[in-house]
């Protein structure tokens, strides 16, 4: 090897251990650690502020951890809550983290300025503090939030869509916030309290207050597959909060089945197959799949269907099918009725037809040879006997 490669290499590996090293060292944390998404926030006055902390543990042992509070200002009170209930400990697996809160509650006295508190969790052998900052004002800024359990929906052409929406107002008084959209044209959106059935454009919300409200949209009939996206608003005064919303609407199969000149009647004779001619439109707005094409008729008689299976029906397409029925020969004559059937994925569509049956010309040919042969045994009998 040159001089000048092994150089190279030495130096590359003086340049990369030191990173090396540091990530091994991070990925091996052993330890507690103690936090809350927002230490830092502003409370009004008068009001306890609950805290959300999380424990975690860094490949320790399972272990119960001590909670504390190392530090509360005069005129505070701090307590540990699980399950809105006081605890002092939290319970920890290997590598598991354990949620809690701190509600932290000021005195009558207490109506501004800044605090500074620190709480820690202590297991076995570790231990990890927290400090946490409260801005008491008298009153907060007017806030309102608007929020959706889920901002996304999927459904089909004929679907209502319906959205959970949370409603917050995080001021220090009460609002009367107005309710509105800003859809699609056609789109027709409504809003109603989670429960009643009443549609509202506004609705009271107390300071410090979350309502629950159901957004419901329905569609045009003639709305398009595809994506949409659509913004509700809340406002009061001159506070506002805007949600965007979003929905997919996919295609849906609507067929319909009968003739070409729509007359669901017809005659056929014993005995003898008559053809009828049947049409299968797809009136929506995606194909429809694999549909077999049945008959409900009076007992043995025999329906056959030409194509009987059909692979896929586009929309807006119509497909010409024949259905070829042969009354039984023990059939008397008279009006029966035939049910087409068509079955797919989409569902299953139905059209009546009404068999007027006739003799079979061939039986009036022989109803007629009999009733000639009778007048003429007739005659014969008068003739010869009607001397005597």
């Amino acid at each position: 090897m040159s001089v000048l490669r092994k150089f190279a290499l030495l130096t590359a590996f003086a340049l990369f251990a030191p990173l090396t090293a540091t990530c091994a060292g991070a990925a091996t944390y052993t330890g507690l650690s103690l936090s809350t998404p927002y230490p830092d926030r502003t409370v009004q006055a008068g009001q306890p502020a609950i805290i959300p902390l999380t424990v975690k543990s860094f490949g320790l042992d399972p272990q119960q951890v001590k909670l504390s509070s190392i530090t509360v200002p005069k005129g505070w009170t701090a307590d540990f809550l699980g399950d809105a209930r006081s605890i002092g400990s939290v319970f920890v697996g290997p590598d598991e983290s354990r949620d809690f809160s701190l509600q932290l509650t000021p005195d009558k006295g207490v109506t501004s300025g800044t605090f500074t508190f620190e709480v820690a969790a202590e297991g076995v052998s570790n231990k990890a503090n927290l400090g946490i900052t409260l801005r008491v004002v008298k009153t907060l800024p007017d806030w309102l939030t608007v929020s959706a359990t889920l901002p996304t929906l999927k459904g089909s052409a004929t679907t209502q869509f319906s959205y959970d929406v949370q409603l917050s107002n995080k001021s220090g008084r009460d609002a009367t916030v107005n309710l509105s959209a800003e859809a699609p044209p056609n789109f027709d959106v409504t809003f109603s309290p989670q429960y009643g059935s009443e549609n509202v454009t506004a609705m009271l919300v107390k300071a410090g207050e979350n309502k629950s409200i159901n957004v419901k949209v329905s569609l045009p009939g003639n709305v398009e597959t595809g994506d949409y996206r659509f913004n509700v608003r809340a406002a009061s005064g001159d506070i506002r909060a805007t949600l965007p919303l979003a929905m997919t609407v996919g295609g849906k199969a609507d067929l319909t089945l009968s003739t070409p000149s729509a007359q669901l009647s017809g005659e056929a004779r014993i005995g003898q197959a008559t053809t009828v001619a049947l049409t299968l439109t797809n009136n929506g707005s995606a194909p429809a799949r694999n549909i077999t094409l049945s008959a409900q008729s009076p007992d043995k008689w025999k329906v056959v269907f030409d194509p009987k299976v059909l692979e896929e029906v586009a929309p807006k397409q119509t497909v010409n099918i024949n259905a070829d029925i042969t009354p039984a020969d023990q059939s008397l004559a008279g009006d029966y009725m035939v049910t087409f059937q068509a079955n797919g994925g989409s569902g299953q569509v139905t059209a009546n037809y009404r068999v007027t049956v006739l003799v079979s010309t061939l039986w009036g040919i022989v109803g007629i040879a009999i009733a000639v042969l009778a007048i003429l045994v007739v005659g014969f009998a008068v003739v010869k006997f009607g001397r005597r």
